[in-house]
């Protein structure tokens, strides 16, 4: 069956819409097309597609690369009638990762719903919404919960273009996943339909992921990803209408929206890398200008570690069960942002600095002249005010940039290449089914330097380039970023 993408987002009058997720939520709505119902069944089928630091404990899923997943915990799915915007029917899925009736399809889980009795849809023009979200979200949810099926004491109501705030406390925490999507149908009452609305991420995410980080005479102490731009509210419309089928393809349905208000004028620091949270100490004993990620020899004074490995993990330190891998020598930080538009100013750089916050170095972050969000010309739309200073969907009169960019809506913004979470080692082609080695533990007598293949263990392979591999750092000017996971694009960016 095919899906549609059809996102005309819109939330209820006086509510609050916002939801948390990972991925792509499509709703099906089964027919008699498809072979699977009778003819005037009308049933709904809803799939979940998998497409900071992240230290801290934080609402949602933190964002450690590419990878298509999703861990949403609630989903809510109503239809308004288009006539006048009435609520005549609310399903909510309290449990969506464990409940009986959703199962597994493809790369997400779906379930099916029928409308019987009195929730069947009469004769009329109708639009289907539905959001995923979690729990413990940062966004106040007190009002998307409260949207309930009209009644003949209370009429309830839903528009478009509702601006989500944070709760109180929550207001500087950076963006978190949410997912949402609808699609307009008209309804024969004697007749079955077939309809779908994919719900996509409605945030965007940076990340970078560096290796050969400069020591600057011991000077080195944190990498700081900073934008020109920030929004602290989320708008809810403008979907997206086309299926994506493929996670970062570049394909023409791709949309290039900033549904992010509120914007700020003070650089806004997407995430911050301690060096001491991934070196064992801050040293260049080998004297080429980089921190250490392994000491050759070990000094009669002491003044250095003990011989081997100096760079550790900090995520497996603080959950050694559990936890994603990385290269060795290599920093890692991203979060999900809120969209933003372009400002005319550099948009990402990421800046070296001293324990203080002095600058030492920094790099501004580029898309490279034949990324799709230049290419494609005046394709940015935004939330914003038109001449008579009625809030709207706007498009910019002037192409993107390479220096100048906004971050849109479902694009996944990263400097190197990790398109996996946990990319590990990659399996051994003669024994598929032999788990992968850990490659950052250096208490493993299995595990090989990235770069250097263990001898005694050539069927053990090193960590895959096209999976897992930081940029570096070494006498570069130009960062890289990518798009992924079923985000619309990858952009491949450059360090300047």
């Amino acid at each position: 069956m095919n899906k549609k993408y059809l996102f005309g987002m819109a939330l209820m009058a006086s509510m609050t819409f916002f939801a948390c997720s990972t991925d792509s939520l499509t709703v099906n709505v089964a027919g008699p097309d498809s072979g699977q119902v009778a003819e005037a069944d009308q049933v709904i089928s809803l799939q979940v597609f998998n497409g900071g630091d992240g230290l801290t404990t934080r609402a949602g899923r933190p964002l450690y690369g590419a990878e298509a997943k999703h861990s949403i915990e609630k989903v809510k799915l109503w239809i308004c009638s288009n006539t006048n915007n009435e609520v005549v029917y609310v399903k909510e899925y309290t449990d969506w990762q464990t409940n009986g009736s959703v199962e597994d399809y493809h790369n997400g889980r779906q379930t099916e719903l029928k409308l019987t009795g009195d929730d069947r849809l009469k004769n009329g023009s109708y639009t289907i919404y539905a959001v995923g979200y979690h729990t413990t979200s940062d966004y106040d949810l007190t009002q998307i919960e409260a949207i309930a099926k009209s009644t003949s004491d209370a009429k309830v109501t839903y528009t478009p273009n509702t601006v989500l705030a944070k709760t109180t406390g929550k207001e500087t925490t950076h963006g978190e996943e949410i997912f949402a999507g609808s699609v307009e149908l008209t309804v024969t009452e004697e007749k079955g339909f077939e309809q779908a609305v994919v719900l996509n991420r409605q945030v965007a995410g940076a990340f970078v992921y560096v290796k050969d980080i400069p020591y600057m005479n011991g000077a080195s102490r944190y990498l700081r990803l900073v934008a020109s731009n920030q929004n602290k509210k989320l708008v809810l419309g403008q979907f997206a209408n086309t299926d994506l089928v493929e996670n970062g393809d570049a394909n023409t349905a791709a949309k290039y929206v900033v549904n992010g208000t509120d914007a700020t004028s003070a650089p806004y620091e997407i995430c911050k890398i301690d060096l001491n949270n991934w070196f064992k100490t801050l040293v260049d004993h080998n004297d080429d200008g980089l921190i250490d990620a392994t000491i050759d020899d070990t000094p009669d004074d002491g003044t250095y570690p003990a011989q081997g490995n100096n760079w550790k993990n900090p995520y497996k330190e603080s959950n050694p069960s559990s936890y994603p891998t990385f290269r060795r020598g290599s920093v890692f930080g991203g979060e999900f942002i809120i969209p933003f538009a372009r400002t005319g100013a550099q948009t990402l750089r990421l800046q070296l600095t001293d324990a203080s916050g002095q600058e030492l170095l920094s790099w501004n972050i580029n898309l490279p002249a034949t990324d799709l969000q230049i290419t494609k010309g005046k394709n940015v739309t935004y939330w914003g005010l038109d001449a008579t200073t009625e809030w709207d969907w706007l498009s910019f009169a002037q192409a993107e940039d390479k220096n100048s960019y906004s971050l849109v809506r479902n694009h996944l913004y990263g400097v190197g290449n990790r398109t996996m979470d946990n990319p590990g080692f990659t399996p051994d082609p003669d024994d598929p089914d032999k788990e992968p080695v850990d490659p950052v533990d250096p208490d493993d007598p299995s595990d090989p330097d990235p770069e250097d293949p263990d001898p005694t263990d050539p069927d053990n392979p090193n960590p895959d380039p096209d999976i897992d591999e930081p940029e570096s750092l070494d006498n570069k000017q130009v960062l890289i970023l990518q798009v992924n996971d079923n985000w619309e694009i990858i952009h491949d960016m450059e360090l300047d």
